[in-house]
């Protein structure tokens, strides 16, 4: 499970298609999951977190019933979205605990993986394109810019741990240079949301001391997007458009207030005399799709787990958990819509935080065996 699970992880960074990594987790990783269904039950048992992640799931997938735009293939299609979203939250917290020495050198050499496809990425654009005008697409399943600077932000995010975390200035040296190459992708990808949902995290990372990058990385990007008249023009003046599509978002909510439209309503919402892919934000997506009540359970999901991770930090300071979290919640507050779907860039900066917080709450009195001491400030 571990070594399949692996291979998922680094296909983000290594395969060239997402079909092809989708693939990666229905035949490798997902029937894994299933038989180790005993596993998971015992592990999770009166795990409160873990019962409210399947209510939600469940909750959400039973709005299917009075759905708008019903398509029985769709509808199965979700149903099988969700037992993968499931499916990965659950075994990823079982082996964040139950194998913590492997687990542990995953998260250390997925950040070196992640910082070399964002230096190839890097490279390889903009010896194609105008440096440093052109809005960077890296390579791989990763190639939408929002998506693929958010999933390289929270690696950045855990980088900055090891930096303040590791034993040896050789080491750490090691990580700046490869925290240097993540901040560089995020920035040239010119994602506001990845760079919104970094500084969020570092600052809680690492306090005061993530302000310089913060600024840095922030005047770059818009410095960037300043740069070139036209790219000011859309890039500006789509995001002034958040506004107007939320506001559309909650009109048409009236009557649906709460238990929502359905998993299937369609997305798109009309603004501004133009028609948006989705609500550029997951928490009103939810809204949309499963009302006040899905809300809710979503709301209770994301207040149980900062509170853990809080507890995580205060008995054992791990202000790494509470980080992760909080640089997911913020990535979907700014963009993407339905949190339950195929694997994607979200299950990474997103459910995955949650898995970890999941699992490593109940342990928190037994002795530390993932090498997350945290740090004093």
């Amino acid at each position: 499970m571990v070594y399949f699970y692996t291979l998922f992880v680094a296909g983000y960074f290594l395969l060239p298609m997402a079909s092809g990594h989708r693939k990666l987790y229905y035949i490798l990783v997902l029937p894994a999951v299933l038989l180790l269904w005993r596993e998971l039950a015992d592990f999770y048992r009166a795990n409160i977190l873990a019962g409210l992640l399947l209510v939600y799931t469940a909750y959400m997938m039973g709005t299917l019933v009075w759905t708008a735009d019903f398509e029985t293939v769709a509808a199965l299609r979700t149903l099988g979205y969700s037992l993968c979203v499931l499916g990965f939250c659950y075994v990823s917290g079982y082996l964040w605990i139950r194998q913590a020495h492997w687990m542990d050198r995953l998260a250390h050499r997925a950040t070196w993986l992640a910082a070399a496809a964002a230096l190839v990425s890097i490279v390889a654009w903009y010896s194609a394109n105008p440096f440093p005008v052109s809005r960077l697409e890296p390579l791989g399943v990763m190639h939408h810019q929002n998506k693929a600077g958010s999933a390289y932000g929270i690696f950045l995010v855990l980088c900055m741990h090891y930096v303040f975390t590791e034993r040896g200035r050789d080491n750490r040296a090691v990580y700046c240079t490869l925290a240097l190459a993540l901040l560089s992708l995020v920035v040239l990808t010119q994602s506001r949301t990845a760079m919104a949902a970094v500084c969020v995290g570092l600052l809680i990372l690492v306090g005061y001391r993530a302000l310089a990058v913060a600024v840095v990385g922030m005047a770059t990007l818009w410095a960037l997007m300043a740069s070139n008249p036209a790219l000011w023009i859309n890039r500006v003046g789509d995001f002034s458009f958040r506004p107007g599509i939320w506001q559309q978002v909650l009109v048409d909510m009236q009557g649906y207030w709460w238990f929502g439209h359905g998993y299937l309503v369609d997305p798109r919402v009309p603004a501004y005399g133009k028609l948006f892919d989705h609500a550029h934000n997951s928490y009103l997506a939810t809204l949309r799709d499963g009302g006040l009540v899905g809300l809710a359970l979503l709301a209770a999901i994301l207040g149980v787990a900062v509170h853990w991770a809080w507890q995580l930090y205060r008995l054992r300071g791990e202000r790494i958990y509470l980080a992760l979290l909080l640089y997911g919640m913020t990535s979907v507050a700014m963009d993407y819509d339905r949190l339950i779907l195929e694997p994607k860039e979200l299950w990474l900066f997103f459910w995955l935080p949650v898995a970890l917080i999941m699992a490593a709450h109940p342990v928190r009195h037994e002795p530390v065996t993932v090498r997350y001491p945290g740090h004093d400030q």
